[in-house]
This record gives C-alpha cells, sequence and structure tokens, in this order.
C-alpha cells in the first residue's frame, strides 16, 4: 500500500509568506479563546528534548487500549500530544522519517499513530489546517490497521475538535470512552466538544468525573472554560490560576497555561495582569500567535496603536488568521496615517478570502466571518441565514448572540432581543454579548436597560476590541449616559 500523498512530510519555507499560505488553505482554528478553544497559537503539555513532539510509546500489537493516565488528558485540542519548544526543522525531520517506516510497512501502525501526532503538533505551531488533514489522515490509518489501539483514536478525536467538527469530535471521544472507561483523555476531548456544542450539564458531569479522577491543570484550565461560558469570569481566572502554578510546580511547559490565564483576566477587565501573562507565554515560545493577538488588543486598549500594529504585524506573518487580520485593518484603518488605507483594505481582503479557499477554512472561521461582515458593513440577510445554521449546528451562547447581531444588524431588533436573552440564559457575560444585548434593548428604546448593560461591557476594559468600545460609547452617548474612560 503506497502511502497517501496526504501523509507525505512538506517542507517549510524559510520565511513566512501570508499569501502563499492563505492560496494553500493552511489557516488553523483560532476563532477568540472566548468562542472556542482550538489552537490559536503554540500549545503543549509537557516538555520534550530534540523531537519536536512527544511520541506515543508501542502498545502491545493485537491488545486493547492504553489506559490513559492523567498526564496523558493533554490541553484541549492536542489528545495528549504535547508541542516541543523545538524547532520546526526537527517535526519536519521527524514527519520525514515516520513517513518513511509507514512507506517501508504499510501496516505499521506506531508509525501512522507518530505521523498523526507530528502533523497535529506542526499544525498547531503553524496555524497550517492542511497539517491537521493531514494529521487525521493518519490517524485514520493507524485505527484501520489497529481498531483497539487508543492513542490513534484520542487523537482522532483531538484533531476533530480542533478542526471545529465538535459532533465528530464527542463522537469519537464518546465511543472511545465507552468502550474503555480508564480512557480519560477522551473523556476531557468529549467534556470540550460538549461546551463547545452548548450541552452544559453533559460537559458539567463529564468535567466532575475528570477531577475526581484526575485532577490537575489539565483538567482544572477545561473546568475554568466551563465557569466562564457559565458566566464566573471571576472563577474562570481563579482557576486558571490554579492550573498555571500546578503546571509550573509539575516541571512542566506552563506556555499554554500562560496564554489562557491571560485570556481570562483581559475578559475580566484587568489590562495589567493580561499584559504580563501574553509576555509570559511569548517568553515560552515567541511565535504563539493566540499570545501575540491578546497582546496586540491589550496594547491597543492601552492606545499604543503602533506597537499593536507592529505585534498584529508579527502574527499574521506566521499566518494571516482572520481574527488578526480583520483587527489590524481597523487598527489602521483608525490610525490613518500614509499608507494605513491600503494596508487596512489588503487585510480586510484577506479576511474576506479565508472563506473561499476551503470548506474547512470556512468551517473553523465561521464565526469569526459571519461577524467580521456584520461589523462592516455586508450586514445582510445571507449572514442571518449564516449565523442561523450556525445556531442549529451548535446551540450554545455564542451562536445565539452572534444571531442575535446578525439580526440587529439588519433591522430586526424584536427577533433579535429574543436571541440575545437566549444567550444571556446559557450564563454568557461576557463583554461581547453584553454590548451585543445594550446595543439592541437600545434599538427597541428601552433606555435603561441598554445603559446598564453596555456600561458593564464598557467596565470590562480590554474585553472589547477598539471598533467595540467606540461604537458601545456611541450608543450610551446617544442615550444621553456617560460612557467609561
Amino acid at each position: 500500500m503506497a502511502t497517501s500523498p496526504a501523509l507525505q512530510p512538506r517542507r517549510l519555507p524559510t520565511r513566512p509568506r501570508p499569501l502563499g499560505i492563505l492560496a494553500a488553505a493552511v489557516l488553523v482554528a483560532a476563532a477568540s479563546f472566548v468562542a472556542s478553544w482550538s489552537g490559536l497559537g503554540t500549545h503543549r503539555t509537557s516538555t520534550t528534548s530534540g523531537t519536536g513532539a512527544s511520541l506515543p510509546g508501542r502498545a502491545p500489537v493485537g491488545g486493547g487500549s492504553n489506559p490513559a493516565a492523567p498526564a496523558d488528558l493533554g490541553i484541549p485540542g492536542t489528545g495528549a500530544a504535547s508541542l516541543a519548544i523545538g524547532s520546526l526543522g526537527e517535526l519536519d525531520h521527524n514527519i520525514t522519517l515516520w513517513t518513511a517506516n509507514l512507506q517501508a510497512n504499510p501496516q505499521d501502525f506506531l508509525s501512522a499513530t507518530n505521523l498523526a501526532s507530528l502533523y497535529h503538533a506542526r499544525a498547531r505551531l503553524t496555524a497550517d489546517l492542511a497539517d491537521h488533514q493531514r494529521a487525521l489522515e493518519a490517524a485514520r490509518t493507524a485505527i484501520a490497521i489497529a481498531p483497539t489501539e487508543g492513542q490513534a483514536r484520542r487523537l482522532e478525536a483531538a484533531i476533530l475538535y480542533s478542526l471545529h467538527d465538535f459532533h465528530g469530535a464527542f463522537a469519537s471521544a464518546d465511543a472511545l470512552y465507552r468502550s474503555n472507561p480508564t480512557e480519560l483523555g477522551a473523556l476531557a476531548t468529549r467534556a470540550d466538544a460538549s461546551i463547545e456544542l452548548g450541552n452544559l450539564a453533559a460537559a458539567r458531569a463529564d468535567l466532575a468525573a475528570l477531577q475526581a479522577a484526575a485532577p490537575g491543570p489539565a483538567t482544572a484550565i477545561r473546568v475554568a472554560r466551563l465557569a466562564f461560558v457559565t458566566g464566573d469570569i471571576a472563577g474562570a481566572v481563579r482557576l486558571a490560576k490554579q492550573a498555571r502554578d500546578a503546571a509550573v510546580a509539575d516541571g512542566g511547559d506552563p506556555g499554554f497555561y500562560e496564554y489562557a490565564l491571560a485570556e481570562y483576566e483581559r475578559n475580566a477587565g484587568d489590562a495589567a495582569a493580561a499584559e504580563a501573562g501574553y509576555r509570559a507565554a511569548l517568553a515560552v515560545r515567541a511565535g504563539d500567535l493566540g499570545a501575540l493577538l491578546g497582546l496586540a488588543r491589550i496594547e491597543a486598549f492601552d492606545g499604543r496603536i503602533a506597537e499593536a500594529v507592529t505585534t498584529l504585524q508579527q502574527a499574521t506573518a506566521i499566518a494571516p488568521t482572520p481574527e488578526a487580520e480583520g483587527l489590524l485593518g481597523d487598527l489602521r484603518s483608525a490610525r490613518a496615517q500614509a499608507g494605513d488605507g491600503a494596508a487596512a483594505a489588503a487585510a480586510f481582503g484577506t479576511v474576506r478570502l479565508t472563506r473561499t479557499l476551503s470548506a474547512v477554512s470556512g468551517t473553523v472561521y465561521d464565526r469569526i466571518l459571519v461577524k467580521f461582515d456584520l461589523d462592516h458593513g455586508s450586514a445582510s440577510t445571507a449572514a442571518v441565514d449564516d449565523a442561523r445554521a450556525g445556531l442549529a449546528d451548535r446551540t450554545d451562547g455564542g451562536a445565539h448572540d452572534l444571531l442575535a447581531w446578525a439580526l440587529h444588524r439588519t433591522g430586526r431588533d424584536g427577533e433579535a432581543w429574543t436571541e440575545i436573552q437566549a444567550a444571556l440564559a446559557t450564563g454568557a457575560a461576557d463583554a461581547r454579548t453584553q454590548f451585543h444585548a445594550g446595543a439592541i434593548a437600545a434599538g427597541l428604546g428601552d433606555a435603561a436597560t441598554a445603559t446598564r448593560l453596555l456600561d458593564a461591557a464598557l467596565a470590562m476594559g480590554p474585553a472589547l476590541d477598539p471598533p467595540e468600545r467606540t461604537e458601545a460609547a456611541g450608543v450610551l452617548a446617544s442615550l444621553g449616559a456617560a460612557a467609561r474612560p
């Protein structure tokens, strides 16, 4: 059996080439941290040396699944595949070696599993959707060779999660966990997928089981996520601090945990703590896309626009993700220095190009792209339809919020109010949902409710991007209320 072309090693360019990356449809899941966990940045769970990624050990041929130890839970979206501080060259080298092994022995499930782990690790380092797809094919090759081996099945679920196939991730993880209740990594991915699908009761039950069986930073950071989406932002910060401290105490890589804590601190309105956290994450891994985007948001909130633009340029040089390109375009449009107009137009064009590249890129970035259209003069019934389709697929608070915003932007505030109330009913208390709710209330003429909600959103400081703060303050001003500085 010849190795599939999708499993062939890919040589990375020596210099970032954003448009080439786009043309190859190799954007990775970012969404936002609030909307989804999956992989903006270079996240891992433990340090490896010289390999570029930790590799699964050889399981007994024909034996049952290996029980997942607590350390194998992994952070959301990793499937226990760790990401090394080592270079991309190391990952490329190892991919070449394991590809050769699989070509020499097409029934070598270990080589196929290692390839899945390595491609998945490289995708999370380079923001490359094509590598996630290669990883998925390699994992499924391993499963076809040895259907009872747990590592490849855990990876399959995690890769589907990273590709925003949350239903597929849930089904894969659920099947593995039901077949072997010692597969705690599968239980963790099942909980992750449940949160993104809006099945909060199921996620809560799974996380309680994880806390009992495998307490530690990987579990605590998931509980923090659940706390955040259900409105306990202070609790999310507290739990994320516990997770970060535990990761440091365990001698693991704190990079992801510093980033996650910084995101919660930013969403809680603590700009100084968030900036320190993003910088700590970047000290571990200078190319962490999530930390670069978060740092740029803090810089922009503080009025350091030139610094924010530079930081976003660093991020988009690594991978032109639509969230980073969109914010870069917004900042350059507002700054309006020489050349900013053309640069902003180019950034916005990159965002709009994303959905045309592939079905995968459109799925991974669906919410970001709809919101971009709504906030950049392209609100339409098509955007409403896209948001409604998203809600049919995922019934979480973010889906209700996006549909509410689409309805508001198209002048249907009565329907929008019903949807934003559904978002708030999930417990969502983040600044963006509060802002949207306030704007919709203002559209309905309820000045008191609008003032309360908009004031609460603005009080969260850097949790809103500059254009959102400007719009929220403008709505407050139109109601005769004084916006917070």
